[in-house]
């Protein structure tokens, strides 16, 4: 039996929520950042964008012969610390494009970066129309946006939003390419295998891996910038976890698209 199907069983036996009620704890889950906002100095703790500059910045030094990851992560045993890249050498086909069109001129930065933080949060948004979850998933839903985590990786302009978008077009319609390339944050690997039963999963497992190949001796700076780390831990990335439960529960509670 299909681990899929079994879920789609239990939660198709989660009992309806009218559409008001489903508003209102929605509206009622979005209250808590707004008031934890509110509440406390500088909630978010980090400037804004402030992942998007640092991905943007390493590209950049690598697309003119530096380093990808800095030579201490490669050399021994180290504590992770702010700025350190653990991405792997594939999510370049990611952050290449972006780096280059903001190094054209001032107006491109700019067209660059609003279109870093639009298109995955537009897939996400319009995978949420294309399915129209019940009501009884608005505000769990609701819970997964309004997560701390998740609204502040939006605030940074951390890649994991297009790990967010990648699992987001894994949910619609009936092709599952998307899903492997959710390890482009390879820390939230469990969910890159949706679907894995299908055959465009493979298809899509085996484009990421052609993707990969022309990085070579890069992937053995990753793999030792990866053992070598300290502070990071099986659970690097479980706060994260939500951003990509998203798309999830709108697919599990669909009424259509899925």
């Amino acid at each position: 039996m299909q681990i899929g199907s079994s879920v789609q069983r239990l939660a198709d036996r989660v009992p309806e929520l009218d559409r008001r009620t489903a508003t209102i704890l929605s509206l009622l889950v979005f209250l808590v950042p707004i008031g934890f906002v509110l509440a406390v100095p500088h909630p978010l703790e980090q400037p804004l964008g402030v992942d998007y500059d640092l991905y943007g910045t390493v590209t950049a030094r690598w697309l003119h012969g530096g380093p990808f990851f800095e030579p201490y992560q490669v050399a021994g045993p180290y504590e992770i610390r702010a700025g350190d890249v653990l991405y792997p050498p594939v999510a370049l086909w990611l952050f290449v494009p972006f780096a280059a069109v903001a190094a054209v001129s001032g107006g491109a930065a700019i067209a660059a970066a609003i279109a870093w933080w639009t298109i995955p949060l537009a897939i996400t948004a319009a995978t949420l129309r294309r399915l129209r979850p019940r009501p009884v998933a608005w505000p769990l839903i609701a819970l997964c946006v309004a997560n701390p985590t998740t609204l502040l990786k939006i605030w940074t302009g951390n890649p994991v939003i297009w790990s967010m978008a990648a699992m987001a077009l894994a949910v619609v319609g009936s092709s599952r390419l998307a899903a492997p390339f959710v390890l482009v944050k390879p820390s939230l690997a469990p969910f890159a295998l949706f679907g894995v039963h299908r055959r465009s999963w493979w298809l899509g497992l085996g484009l990421l891996v052609l993707l990969s190949l022309p990085f070579g001796a890069l992937w053995a700076d990753w793999v030792a910038s990866v053992l070598d780390s300290r502070g990071g831990g099986a659970l690097y990335s479980a706060l994260e976890i939500p951003m990509l439960v998203l798309p999830l529960v709108a697919w599990l509670a669909r009424t259509r698209g899925g």
